[in-house]
Formats: structure tokens, C-alpha cells, sequence
């Protein structure tokens, strides 16, 4: 079967688009609790005629729910949850784990997809995840192809995107937003800091990177593969891009489809695509790209296509000699300053204004002031792809195809029509009966006449059958407003929607709790106490307790969703998350970083009055604060080849990031060379620690990553006084 494409609408534009080029399913936000808050999302009134719309033309519709939700908003996140249940959505795609259990619980017909957001990468993780009812998951982008064909196996439906931006971190595992500029990208509002400029030092001394953007990866394409994903049992083929262009969305879900069809993607198709938005394209990890074949270190923008190169400057007036067409409005922008605009004015070589250029040959053009002679000139926005676009978009009506069988047996009876498609059947009557012909009879020719105007409809006719008695007449009159009250009855029951279904939630867990402080290590020296467990993400070694890393299962502690006893990174932050955890079998979390100290005692206080028993949950106290963890490596990749076979650099020297705000973050890879970001300056609780004990919490973590032996002992005698 072939996989559906699922298509990004950030906006009506990019939801017209999306249906023009033939996408079979679509995803957007709500105003609230979306992974992209600065999306035109749709109102809730906008979403249920998004809805019906999508649904009478055959295309599924999913509402992204992804952000990690406090526990005073989970009554409204779930009455919304509810309310697009009743539109009827197709799905809800969720990261937060304790509102993937309350619906699970309360609406066990709504349809629950895993988001990219909790970093899904192996069948394990998958098995755990449908205790929770969860019908599909959206694989991580750090996923290889052996991963993807192993989630497969495991028969739950799997979601790749296969083309769109890249998140370098694993998703669901950033906080660098967050703790750097106040905008959590597990909350919606990302800053991007991974699109920011940085300087990498090594013992101080400043490293050639070769650019300046190190964090910032290529672009994901992998639309010539996508028939390969379909052999593996894919079933969604997910473009990234809620905040794109509509013509971006059109090129974008037009090509995916183009190659499910086996048909080759011309150079010009290739152009189309990079000129609506590109930063450069990579395969990605999915075919192994890793180091320079992964990151643009150049530039986090849109790149556009290369058009020329400037050979002329005067003042604002810029000579360039032309390796592509350009006609007035496109958008430009000069490599090598950095510097953009829109051609309002073009000339030729005699000073007449024009609107068109061939290639080949050179054009002046008014431009910004401080463009150099030999700056490459990149096309950004081409206006007359983005004419042909909307104009595709403008005349296309995306239908339903529906059957139909036409019946009057003799004069003196209505004529019925009987709509039908593989689920749906009803059936309508003329209000006045047949009379005797006395010229023309109406015949199957005068009916398909009629029935085929359907042009502004939302199906037209596939196939009609016809069943007539002899030398019957119905007027023209009476065949239209027949055919409109088939279509308008068989609408109403495409869209009639299921009796909600909405239970009481009554889950008991089972009674659990804590039994010791963690304490997390980098190096043996930061073991000081033998009667504490201490557990490593970075050492292979028996003298402490194990620590699986994001895509590890074999740990005492998990990083994800493994077989230990204690869950950690999952974004723990509300009352029901800690109930999932233990709906999974596991016997304690530790709760998430994104909650401050009023957002802990609500769930405590929450999951009290509920269970009767104090949430089984870690507080961490003391850390220098993890804000990414990445598969890519920053420093193989600028001193050596990028491919990363366990170099150890980052153990043996000491790495900083400095951006251009002054922040500085130092690097520091696993045992399995994950690289992790980590904040220079110390989050430091221990004084709130009898506060926290009030709350419920019995035992707490503690993070040592660059500390010393002395620093180590510090924080242990603050703890223990």
C-alpha cells in the first residue's frame, strides 16, 4: 500500500496548497499547545472547516498537541482535545506523556500519535508506548535505516519525515531556549539558538570551524528515496514546514507524489524546491551523512539558488552577469555580504528598464548599498514560479469521486438517485413524477449533461448507472436540483460523526517510591560516597551503576523509555506524566527540567489528592544544565573528519561554544560519542531541598559533569547539613 503524504499547513495558503498537490493527509497547530507557537495556527472554528473540508476530498487531518503541558493546563489542553475529537480530527500527535495517558483513559476512540518530540528510535520504546494506546509514532530524525526497519517490524504504523529542516539536537531533548533566552522549544517558542553564530575553543584556544554556524544542519531531503521507505513499510511520508510558504508546501508535496508515481524529478523540479526554501540538502542520518555532509557551517538562511555573480558596482546600481533568468519582483540575495532584496527596477546594457533578463547575459539592477565585485548572486523567491503556483492552486478543486445508480421505471414515478462511495450510501427522489414524453425523452445522455456540472461541488460522479423506463420526461430544472440534493444529503453523511465515546478516568497505580538520591558522574573522582548511587552516562565502568544514553534500553536509570527502573529526560511535568510512567511498569521518573518550583508543587499536590500517595519522583538540585544532545559532534567534525569513531577529544580537552551574546556552553560527549551541550553556570537548589521534602519528594538528583573532587564535596556538605 502506499504510503500517505502528510502535508504542513501553517496557514489557509499552505492548506490550499497542500490540497492542490495532492497531499492524502495534513497537520497543523491549534492557537495553544502546539510545537509551533508562532504558526498561524487555526482557530478552533477555522479547524473544524479545515476538517470537513479535508474530509470530503479524502484527506486525513492531524492536530499537533506536541508541547510538554503543566498541570494547570491539562483541563483545558483535554476539553480541546475533546472539542477537535468531536470535529472529528483523524489524530492527535502528543508528546506530552501524562496527556498521551488521560486521553487514553477518557477518549479511548481518539486516535493518539507519538511526536518526533520524545525522540522515538527503537522497538523497545515503541512497545512501551502502546501501553499507552498510542497508535503511531513519528520517528526521531536521528533514526538509521536498520532503526526505521526494526520500528517497522514491530506493527505499529510508522511516520518519517522525509523532507523540511532539521532539529541537531534530538527532539524533546533541547532546553537551550529555555535556559539561554526564556522561550522553551518544548513549549512552542523556540529561539533557534542552534541557527546562531558560535566560536569552539579548545583549552581556551579558539578552533578554525570553518564557519561560523557549527550547530546548524543542511536541510533534510529525501524525496528520491521515498519509494524505498514505502518498500520498508512506512506508512506516512511527513514534509516539515509549518511555517513555510504556500509554494514551498505545493513544490514540496507536488515532488514527493511525483516520485511515489515513479516518475524521475527533472533539474527543474530540483530548482523549484530549493528556490522556495533551502539550506542546502543533506540525506541525513538515515543514510549515515554525519559531520560536513549534515551541517551548513556557512549560513543558517535560505539559500536560494546560485543565478549569477556581480561584475559592476556603483553605489546602489549592481552589474550581474547572469547564469539563470531573472525577472523583476524575484527575490535576490548577495552571498558574500549577506545582504537581500526584491528587483523593483532592472535594466539592460542601455539603461532601459525592463522586466526580464535571460540568462547569459549581464543586467543592472537597483540594490542594496555595501555589495562587492565577485559576490555570488542567489535567487531566494521567484516570481513567476510563485505566479504558476497560484494560479495551480487558485484553479484546482480538489474532489471527491462518488458512484451513483439513476432509476425511473415508467411514467408517472420519481426518478431516484442512489450516491454512493466504499462507506457512505443514501438515496434521493425527484418531488414531482415523470410525464410522457412528447418530444425528446429524457435519456442518459441528458442526465450525464446535467450531472457532470459539478465544477464547484465538493465530489463529482465517477461512474452512474442507469436504469429508465421508456418516453419519460423530467424537465432540466428538475435533474439539477436533483443532482444538487444527492450531493448536498450524501455531504452531510460523510461528515456525520461517531457518538463521542468519554469515560471517567478511574486509573489506580500501583503504589511506588523512591529509595535512594542519584547522583550522576563523569569521572571516578567524582565519586566520593560509597553509600550513594551513583549512576554515568559517560563511563563504561562496574564500580557505578549504569545510565542508558536517548537511544539505549539496558540501563538502572533511562535516558528514554528502557528497561530500568527509573525514567529520565522524558519532560516529566505533570501530575498524569508520573501516573504513565507507572502505567508503564517503571517505578519513578525524574521530573523535568522545564518546571519551576510552583509547577513541582502542583503535581505533587495533584497526584496526592488523586492516588493517595506521594508521586514517586526525582528533583534534581544541583547541575550545570544539559541544554542539547546531539548525534552530530562539533569538534570531530572541525578537527578531524566528522565521522566521529569514539575520537575522546572532548574528554581529553576542554571544548566551549561562545556566541556572539557572550553565552558560553561547554561540550562533552557520552561513551557512545553523543555529544552534549551544557550550561557554564551552576542551577544550584540544595537550600530549597526541606521545601521540596514538604511537597512530597523523598530523594533527589544530583549532576556532576566538569566538576572537580572539591567542588563535588561542596555540593555533598550543602546536601547532607
Amino acid at each position: 500500500m502506499r504510503p500517505e503524504i502528510l502535508a504542513p499547513v501553517g496557514s489557509m495558503e499552505a492548506l490550499n496548497a497542500a490540497l492542490a498537490a495532492g497531499c492524502d493527509a495534513v497537520y497543523f497547530g491549534l492557537p495553544s499547545f502546539g510545537a509551533r507557537a508562532f504558526a498561524n495556527n487555526f482557530d478552533l472554528e477555522t479547524t473544524k472547516e479545515v476538517i470537513e473540508r479535508c474530509h470530503l476530498c479524502g484527506v486525513k487531518v492531524y492536530i499537533t498537541m506536541n508541547t510538554i503541558l503543566y498541570e494547570d493546563e491539562m483541563e483545558d489542553a483535554y476539553q480541546m482535545a475533546k472539542m477537535v475529537h468531536l470535529f472529528g480530527v483523524d489524530a492527535l500527535i502528543i508528546q506530552d506523556l501524562g496527556f498521551i495517558h488521560l486521553l487514553h483513559h477518557r477518549l479511548p476512540n481518539l486516535v493518539l500519535h507519538a511526536s518526533t518530540q520524545l525522540s522515538i528510535s527503537n522497538p523497545y520504546q515503541i512497545e512501551q508506548l502502546k501501553k499507552l494506546g498510542v497508535k503511531r509514532v513519528v520517528l526521531a530524525r536521528e533514526c538509521t535505516k536498520e532503526e526505521v526497519q526494526a520500528c517497522v517490524d514491530t506493527g505499529i504504523e510508522v511516520e518519517v519525515f522525509v523532507h523540511g529542516a532539521l532539529c541537531i539536537c534530538y527532539s524533546g531533548q533541547c532546553y537551550f531556549s529555555s535556559v539561554h533566552y526564556g522561550r522553551s522549544g518544548n513549549r512552542g517558542m523556540c529561539a533557534q539558538p542552534c541557527r546562531m553564530k558560535y566560536s569552539l575553543y579548545e583549552d581556551g584556544n579558539k578552533v578554525d570551524t570553518h564557519g561560523d554556524y557549527v550547530l546548524s544542519p543542511k536541510d533534510l531531503s529525501l524525496i528520491d528515496e521515498v519509494n524505498t521507505l514505502a518498500d520498508m513499510g512506512v506508512c506516512s511520508l511527513k514534509i516539515e514546514g509549518r511555517m513555510k510558504s504556500a509554494p514551498y508546501v505545493y513544490e514540496s508535496v507536488s515532488q514527493v507524489k511525483k516520485v511515489l508515481e515513479n516518475m524521475e524529478r527533472s533539474h527543474l523540479d530540483e530548482q523549484n524546491l530549493r528556490v522556495t526554501f533551502n539550506r542546502e540538502y543533506t540525506v541525513g542520518h538515515m543514510y549515515g551523512a554525519s559531520g560536513k555532509e549534515l551541517m551548513n557551517s556557512k549560513t543558517c538562511n535560505h539559500q536560494g539558488i546560485e543565478i549569477g555573480r556581480v561584475v559592476k558596482v556603483n553605489k546602489n546600481k549592481i552589474c550581474i552577469q547572469l547564469s539563470q533568468d531573472l525577472h523583476q519582483n524575484d527575490g535576490i540575495r548577495f552571498e558574500r555580504e549577506n545582504l537581500g532584496c526584491h528587483v523593483n527596477f532592472m535594466y539592460d546594457k542601455k539603461q532601459k528598464l525592463i522586466s526580464f533578463m535571460p540568462k547569459n547575459n549581464t543586467v543592472l539592477i537597483e540594490g542594496p548599498v555595501g555589495v562587492h565585485v565577485g559576490s555570488i548572486v542567489r535567487k531566494t523567491m521567484d516570481s513567476e514560479l510563485n505566479k504558476t503556483i497560484e494560479e495551480k492552486i487558485r484553479t484546482s478543486n480538489r474532489q471527491s469521486i462518488v458512484n451513483a445508480v439513476v432509476s425511473c421505471s415508467a411514467v408517472g414515478k420519481p426518478m431516484v438517485m442512489e450516491v454512493y462511495n466504499d462507506s457512505t450510501k443514501i438515496s434521493v427522489s425527484t418531488e414531482i413524477d415523470s410525464v410522457h414524453a412528447l418530444k425528446r425523452a429524457t435519456d442518459e445522455e441528458t442526465l450525464n449533461k446535467q450531472f457532470s456540472k459539478t465544477k464547484d461541488s465538493w465530489a463529482n460522479f465517477g461512474r452512474i448507472e442507469y436504469h429508465l423506463g421508456k418516453d419519460i420526461y423530467f424537465p432540466i430544472s428538475v435533474m439539477n436540483q436533483l443532482r444538487r440534493d444527492a450531493l448536498e444529503k450524501m455531504k452531510k453523511a460523510c461528515l456525520k460523526q461517531e457518538m463521542l465515546v468519554e469515560n471517567e478516568y478511574h486509573y489506580v497505580p500501583q503504589k511506588s517510591k523512591t529509595s535512594f538520591d542519584l547522583f550522576e558522574i563523569n569521572s571516578m573522582n567524582q565519586k566520593v560516597d560509597d553509600s550513594s548511587c551513583y549512576v554515568s552516562e559517560m563511563l563504561n565502568n562496574e564500580n557505578v551503576i549504569n545510565k542508558s544514553n536517548i537511544t539505549g534500553v539496558d540501563g538502572f536509570v533511562n535516558a528514554h523509555l528502557g528497561k530500568g527502573k527509573i525514567v529520565d529526560s522524558l519532560n516529566i511535568s505533570n501530575s498524569y506524566g508520573v501516573a504513565a510512567i507507572l502505567e508503564m511498569g517503571y517505578e519513578s521518573c525524574v521530573l523535568s527540567d522545564e518546571c519551576d518550583k510552583y509547577q513541582v508543587e502542583a503535581l505533587m499536590k495533584a497526584f496526592l489528592n488523586r492516588y493517595h500517595f506521594d508521586a514517586p519522583v526525582y528533583k534534581t538540585l544541583y547541575q550545570k544544565r544539559r541544554l542539547m544532545t546531539m548525534k552530530h559532534c562539533p569538534v570531530n567534525t572541525a578537527l578531524k573528519d566528522g565521522k566521529r569513531v569514539g575520537c575522546g577529544l572532548c574528554h581529553s580537552h576542554r571544548y566551549e561554544l561562545e556566541g556572539l551574546d557572550g553565552k558560553c556552553v561547554f561540550l562533552l560527549g557520552d561513551k557512545d560519542c553523543h555529544m552534549r551541550l551544557y550550561d557554564v553556570n551552576i542551577m544550584d537548589e540544595i537550600e530549597n531541598r526541606k521545601e521540596y521534602e514538604s511537597y512530597g519528594i523523598k530523594h533527589f538528583r544530583f549532576v556532576f559533569t566538569d566538576e572537580n573532587q572539591e567542588e563535588v564535596k561542596t555540593a555533598f556538605k550543602a546536601y547532607n547539613r
